[in-house]
């Protein structure tokens, strides 16, 4: 067992959490042979992160923490191993089209090259369960945990190889705030009773995106939107509308995409479950909200590509300059792949 980190009290991780962390990539690499065997175990860790995320909010079923012991145990007696119940935990990201990208193979995810050894494994699971903080707990200002900021943060903060080769530096939710306020309240001004359409063409793990969403669901339920950062006048006058018809005008409105395939399935599950549990709390999607049964069709359009093609090149040359993104079919547009010739409506 190893040092228990404090409990979490803010959304952005802790110096603690993110060097626990950082162990378990080291131990984890350490038993695994090849040259990408960090890039691999970081994977993992990072896998086995949000992973604890989606169980600590009740998307997934249990795995990681406590109370999953007894079913690992029985697990193991019928012949698992430690690092199938840790695929497990990843593969349960993947009952919902959001997390599908997480096993597709031309997403690249680096847990399909390898797995830790059974002592690795065993490790990282044992830490879960018994040292790591919870990822849900209350905040008073900022984002709640279920927005998913912690999630979508480590993946940038776990290691440099990672934020260096995808220039990830995400903007903290009240820049994200301040810039939203001064986009989407003079666009709700001049665009009335309508779906506005805003696209963030280098979204990372959705931070902007998800602070959005609940922007735009604020000013479609309710009428009106307020500044949240900024000192402006807020918007008024808008014709609320039902729970489901605001998220239908998200879906259709709220696009985003990312060089990185791993980068855009994070913001892909996090903005699906950010408008869920909108649609939960609002009374329109039955609970306990589960992944598993959050509708195929709550599904928003954040494609894999490069935003600096757009327009510029035809498929050939996209597909020659970003094989490994022309090679994706993206979930959630009508025809599938090339964000050169844009993101489909």
């Amino acid at each position: 067992m190893g040092k228990r980190i404090p409990a979490l009290t803010r959304v952005e991780p802790s110096r603690p959490l993110i060097r626990a962390l950082q162990a378990q990539i080291d131990l984890l690499a350490a038993s695994i042979t090849g040259r990408d065997s960090y890039r691999i175990a970081a994977a993992w860790v990072y896998m086995s992160a949000l992973a604890a995320w989606a169980e600590d909010h009740g998307l997934i079923p249990g795995r990681l923490r406590a109370p999953a012991r007894p079913a690992r145990d029985r697990f193991l007696k019928q012949g698992g191993t430690e690092a199938g119940w840790l695929a497990l935990a990843v593969a349960d990201l993947a009952v919902h089209p959001a997390g599908w990208p997480f096993l597709d193979p031309t997403y690249g995810n680096l847990v399909r090259e390898d797995s830790p050894s059974e002592s690795a494994a065993r490790g990282l699971l044992d830490w879960w369960r018994d040292d790591a903080p919870t990822l849900a707990y209350p905040t008073s200002t900022g984002p709640a945990t279920w927005e998913g900021f912690l999630a979508g943060e480590l993946l940038q903060l776990l290691t440099d190889e990672r934020r260096l080769a995808h220039a990830l530096a995400q903007s903290p939710w009240w820049v994200a705030d301040g810039i939203l306020d001064r986009t989407l309240i003079p666009a709700a001004r001049e665009f009335r009773d309508t779906t506005l359409l805003l696209i963030d063409p280098t979204c990372g793990t959705g931070h902007m995106l998800v602070r959005a969403v609940g922007m735009v669901w604020e000013l479609y339920t309710t009428g009106e939107l307020q500044p949240r950062q900024m000192h402006m006048h807020g918007v008024t006058g808008w014709t609320p509308v039902p729970p489901a018809v605001a998220a239908r005008r998200i879906l259709d409105g709220v696009d985003g995409a990312e060089l990185d395939p791993i980068t855009a399935a994070v913001a892909r599950l996090r903005v699906t479950v950010t408008i869920a549990h909108l649609l939960h709390g609002a009374g329109a999607l039955p609970g306990p909200l589960r992944l598993a049964d959050i509708p195929h069709s709550v599904q928003p359009r954040i494609v894999v590509g490069d935003s600096l093609l757009a327009g510029k090149v035809d498929r050939a040359e996209y597909a020659r300059l970003r094989p490994a993104q022309a090679a994706i079919v993206n979930l959630g547009t009508t025809a599938g792949g090339v964000l050169a010739e844009g993101v489909t409506r």
